[in-house]
């Protein structure tokens, strides 16, 4: 869009005079930000640094120094033979009376006989005055079956209100990492802002920050995977923070947040004490925290059993009943020659009606309902529908075959329980 205010040429005429780092931010990123690794199988190693091979006897323990090219590699088992890597990596300068975010999209392909291939462009700046006036200068962002920056860099409108002030991709990205040559003015570096800023993006810790002393100390104490719940799971920060207060006076940095958060919620469950360093700053989180999981997974294995016995208890009471109240109709049976109609004896039957029409005669119980006969309508030994009558009218209240579904014989078997409804009501008072 057009630059309008005074500011918007400001800014502007300004970005436009910014030296070009493209090529500096790249070759930092090639050394300190990407991934150096190799693809190995049992008979060859294959360097993305340099896309040459050599032998896997040089690899010690998945790591590798390539004979070709020096690099030092992080060995992964796989047949690939490409890769690629993407990633946002910010500068922070100072420009007057302005702080400025330089945000760049890195791309890095790798295979097999080829040099790598590097490409980083400008996408994204925020100028941003001390008073909190901010204004955009970044590519359009286009949204479609890829998503994209294009164009040129120019004065961007900004979202208003909302979380969409702070959109993905819109007017805001997530570096994963800053230049460490970037320039903080003092009013932020105060809060703990600076290069090795993680967790959050910089626009997000100015609007956390100032109001938030939490997400402060956890900046300062360089506690990034935590600083990352303070803008979309602020609760569990706030519900756990004596224990979070614990990891900061043992100097404990806890590198998964999210796994160290479920961890508490298993000690928790087991009444363990949640001021206690011995708990809550475990030498190896994944080793106590799959400790605690096969606990609960046990626990969760006998409380599944006890309920399975007594739904079994009911169940057996429930076939008790069911022959007590019904036994009178077992010897029922209703023909016309070719289809045979007769009266579900067990709860067995129903569950074994159940599964072979594939509807919910056993799942919702009718063998417990008073007032409910249930009948099987069968052609041999295949069953064709379940019908059932109800004791009080003495009317059909439906017949149902496979999934529910209503069969050619369908008239026919409602007719023929209807016609022999006398046997039904002399059962009943005799």
């Amino acid at each position: 869009m057009k630059p309008r205010t005074k500011l918007q040429f400001h800014v502007l005429e300004h970005s436009r005079c910014l030296r070009d780092i493209d090529n500096h931010i790249l070759e930092w990123a090639k050394s300190a930000c990407f991934d150096h690794e190799g693809y190995a199988t049992k008979t060859r190693v294959i360097c993305l640094e340099c896309g040459q091979r050599f032998s896997p006897e040089l690899v010690t323990r998945k790591r590798a120094v390539c004979p070709h090219c020096s690099g030092k590699l992080t060995i992964r088992n796989t047949r690939k033979r490409k890769n690629s890597q993407s990633m946002y990596i910010a500068k922070a300068e100072v420009h007057d009376e302005f702080q400025v975010i330089r945000n760049f999209l890195l791309h890095a392909h790798y295979a097999e006989d080829r040099e790598p291939r590097y490409y980083v462009k400008e996408v994204l700046q925020h100028w941003i005055k001390e008073d909190g006036t901010r204004e955009v200068v970044a590519r359009a962002y286009n949204m479609g079956c890829t998503a994209s920056w294009t164009g040129d860099l120019e004065i961007r409108k900004k979202t208003i209100g909302g979380s969409g002030y702070y959109n993905y991709g819109q007017n805001d990205v997530h570096p994963w990492a800053y230049h460490p040559n970037s320039e903080f003015r003092p009013v932020y570096t105060r809060y703990g802002i600076n290069a090795r800023l993680q967790g959050l993006s910089f626009l997000q810790a100015l609007r956390i920050l100032p109001y938030d002393s939490k997400a402060e100390t956890l900046l300062k104490a360089k506690q990034y995977e935590l600083l990352s719940y303070c803008e979309s799971r602020a609760g569990r920060i706030e519900t756990y923070w004596s224990s979070i207060k614990i990891c900061l006076r043992n100097k404990y940095k806890i590198k998964d947040a999210s796994m160290w958060f479920d961890y508490l919620q298993l000690l928790e469950r087991y009444g363990k004490d949640l001021h206690n360093a011995h708990y809550v700053c475990p030498k190896n989180l994944h080793k106590a925290h799959d400790t605690y999981m096969k606990k609960k997974a046990g626990d969760d294995e006998k409380e599944r059993r006890e309920r399975d016995k007594q739904k079994m208890l009911k169940l057996k009471e429930a076939a008790e009943n069911y022959i007590k109240d019904k036994s009178r109709f077992f010897d029922l049976q209703i023909s016309d020659g070719k289809i045979v109609i007769v009266v579900l004896k067990s709860v067995d039957e129903f569950m074994l009606e159940g599964e072979k029409m594939r509807h919910c005669v056993f799942t919702n119980e009718y063998f417990k309902k008073k007032d409910c006969l249930i009948l099987s309508a069968r052609i041999g030994k295949q069953r064709i529908e379940t019908v059932e009558v109800n004791l009080k009218t003495l009317k059909v209240v439906q017949s149902r075959g496979v999934c529910n579904s209503n069969t050619e014989y369908h008239d026919r078997i409602v007719g023929l329980v209807r016609k022999n409804i006398n046997l039904i009501r002399q059962r009943m008072t005799a």
